[in-house]
């Protein structure tokens, strides 16, 4: 790999695009025409993959010395943005210095938003895989498993000799598992970690906790208290769910619906129950931007149905008329219910 000292001097243009891409992806949401100029630009040569992969591993590897130094407060991802291809001569300042000025800047603004925000950048940078809010991906692995990502869901992979490790970022996945008794398959999100061989299973990760449903064969589920304590680490089989918290151990396995299970698979959303503002989020979870409230969900009649995860704005309208409400859009991005 290149040595990341020299990019703040002296780096080709290749170079500071790669790394304005990687600042600009991991800065916000792109526009659907920033991300077809990303595609495009790596698409050029295979120069450009290179060095934005360099960039990318670069920060990478930040992220692990971080997670190695102690307990981080990071948070999830977005998608990819475009670089400017401008470069105006401003003053008697050199190219090259103005170059490494904004390299320089660049650098410094990119950890310092590595070292200082949520686990939204953090998966950004790490993750292999993810998705966009609404979007739904099937990725198959090297191993000859595949894992489908829900939406707004990012995750690591990491295969060697001795185990097949997928680090859960952020959001849910289903993991179908390809059969190899001398590499076990483990899920990492919340401290804890999930192991199976040869076997299906969802995973959500939420916030500080994980919820685990077993598809098919079994599950073997420590949480972070589950340390030197086989009372904290349980068996779970098909039908059976489970969830811990990052400072608890896995509750017992208790049965469910499997044809409730990764309903999203199906592109539907499925709602049991939950209170109005909780209902309006998992809504949320499918649609770029924000749905709020005006007063308490408790206020309103639990809602409870299947909705079209492609039209999310007609679900939203439909509680709305059920519960009284109107909805006003504040741009494409904020629905208020009110």
């Amino acid at each position: 790999m290149k040595d990341h000292g020299q990019h703040l001097g002296g780096e080709d243009e290749t170079v500071a695009a790669a790394r304005d891409w990687l600042v600009r992806m991991t800065s916000g949401e792109p526009t659907a025409e920033e991300s077809r100029r990303f595609q495009a630009w790596l698409a050029q040569s295979p120069s450009h993959r290179k060095a934005y992969e360099q960039e990318r591993l670069f920060w990478q590897r930040l992220g692990h010395l971080k997670a190695a130094s102690g307990p981080h407060t990071w948070a999830p991802a977005s998608r990819a943005s475009a670089p400017s291809t401008e470069r105006s001569a401003r003053g008697r300042v050199s190219a090259r210095a103005r170059r490494t000025f904004a390299a320089a800047g660049l650098a410094a603004a990119c950890l310092s938003l590595f070292l200082l925000s949520g686990d939204w950048l953090r998966a950004a940078v790490l993750a292999d895989h993810r998705t966009a809010q609404g979007e739904l991906l099937s990725v198959d692995l090297s191993d000859g498993s595949t894992t489908h990502l829900d939406t707004d869901t990012a995750l690591a992979v990491t295969f060697n000799a001795a185990e097949r490790r997928i680090a859960l970022l952020r959001g849910e996945a289903l993991f179908e598992v390809a059969p190899d008794p001398q590499r076990p398959f483990r899920v990492e999100l919340a401290g804890g970690v999930i192991e199976a061989v040869g076997t299906a299973f969802v995973v959500r990760h939420d916030g500080d906790a994980a919820d685990i449903a077993v598809l098919e064969g079994q599950v073997r589920v420590v949480s972070p208290a589950a340390a030197g304590s086989e009372a904290a680490a349980i068996l779970a089989r098909p039908g059976e769910r489970t969830r811990f918290a990052k400072d608890d151990p896995p509750s017992p396995p208790e049965t469910f619906d499997l044809r409730r299970a990764a309903a999203w698979r199906q592109g539907v959303i499925l709602i049991d129950g939950l209170p109005l503002d909780r209902a309006l989020e998992e809504l949320d979870r499918y649609r770029p931007g924000r749905i709020l409230l005006m007063g308490e969900g408790d206020d309103y009649r639990p809602v409870s149905g299947a909705f079209d995860l492609r039209n999310v704005d007609a679900a939203v309208a439909g509680l709305a008329a059920t519960h009284g409400l109107s909805v006003t859009a504040v741009t494409d991005y904020l629905l208020i219910l009110h």
